[in-house]
């Protein structure tokens, strides 16, 4: 081990802090960690099977297109999937497998490591905390980068057919397996050094010791996917104020054109908003409060965690709430168990449900008509 190394490690091992002082802190945080635990693993494991459920209405619709089926008692069309098998798709479904695996493993591994803590259980810490950083800093740099790649994505293919985009399905899983070679290759270089994943004395968790690495992920590996997110963001109002005229001689009102405009980036833009509120300030904690007075750095730190975890258990709520293609598909999955929560819809993606009947062809051109006005929208 090299000698700078070595003072940083002793730096964050050596100057260590009495937990006893912070026990409310600690006790607080485990509260708030366990609940995000429930609501995070609860919700992102229901979206991806909500999302699953979807891709194979898109399987079945694309082997039976044609085919007829009974609906309480009524013969209708088979359904056209609103979350089809697409790039954006696939990476929502990424997203939520991220939430999930963050909310399910690396918090619990967090409120565990707070509670050895607390009982003075240095073995324990010594066997948990470096597995629990590796964790850690790798899901973390993966809901990034896909946070990053989705802007991206929209910003690409929004101008784009169906047939032309860049994001296609088999090329946007294999961006998805780079994204976790990439996260795992980043984190293993800690590993080159002598014991560089370990429990910070001084900083009351499982962390990256050596303070160079440490700064080099809250800076340069978090600066790669808010580039990409505010990049497509911005390339997202591009393309849809340059194709404003253009929707409006295609017949389509512009107070609905304004509607489509807001409606396409607002998810994207409140996924980078969050990325703002909850990952800018703990990269600024870790790179520039380091040498800050103890209470200072350990209060701020407690806050500004418990903000940065929130993401992690909220993001499916924002699909929901910002995306009218994901109230459909919740709507379809309760319809499964009640019949009464499923109502017809008319998304670009549907076919509406009717009953075979002498106006079915009439509808069929209708929609797609309707399809072809509005998919590149």
């Amino acid at each position: 081990m090299n000698g700078n190394n070595s003072s940083t490690i002793q730096y964050c091992s050596e100057n260590a802090i009495n937990t006893a002082e912070y026990r409310n802190w600690i006790k607080t945080t485990q509260i708030w960690v366990w609940t995000l635990t429930g609501v995070g693993s609860l919700g992102n494991l229901f979206t991806i099977v909500v999302i699953l459920h979807q891709l194979c209405i898109g399987f079945v619709q694309k082997r039976r297109p044609g085919t007829y089926r009974q609906w309480n008692g009524n013969t209708s069309r088979v359904e056209r999937p609103v979350l089809p098998f697409e790039g954006h798709t696939l990476l929502l479904l990424h997203l939520c497998f991220c939430d999930l695996l963050y909310s399910a493993v690396n918090l619990p591994l967090t409120a565990t490591a707070y509670g050895y803590a607390l009982d003075g259980a240095t073995q324990e810490l010594e066997g948990l905390c470096p597995v629990a950083a590796f964790l850690r800093y790798t899901n973390a740099l993966a809901e990034w980068l896909t946070l990053g790649l989705l802007a991206f994505q929209r910003c690409v293919d929004l101008s784009r057919w169906k047939s032309a985009r860049f994001f296609q399905p088999a090329a946007t899983g294999a961006l998805i397996a780079g994204i976790w070679v990439v996260s795992v290759a980043l984190q293993l270089v800690p590993f080159a050094k002598d014991n560089s994943y370990g429990y910070c004395r001084r900083n009351l968790r499982c962390d990256i010791t050596d303070d160079k690495l440490r700064t080099i992920f809250f800076t340069l590996q978090s600066f790669v996917p808010l580039l990409l997110m505010v990049t497509g963001y911005l390339g997202i109002l591009r393309h849809l104020l340059r194709k404003r005229k253009e929707m409006e001689v295609a017949m389509i009102g512009p107070e609905l054109s304004r509607r489509r405009l807001v409606k396409s980036s607002a998810l994207v833009l409140t996924l980078l908003v969050l990325f703002l509120v909850c990952v800018i300030p703990i990269c600024i904690h870790n790179v520039f409060l380091g040498n800050a007075n103890d209470t200072i750095r350990i209060h701020s730190g407690f806050v500004l965690y418990m903000i940065y975890w929130l993401q992690y258990a909220v993001n499916f709520i924002l699909y929901t709430a910002m995306s009218s293609n994901f109230r459909s598909a919740y709507r379809r999955f309760f319809g499964l168990f009640f019949p009464t929560c499923r109502r017809e819809s008319s998304n670009v993606y549907n076919v509406f449900i009717t009953q075979r009947c002498s106006n079915d062809t009439f509808v069929e051109k209708q929609e797609r008509d309707s399809r072809e006005t509005h998919t590149r929208y």
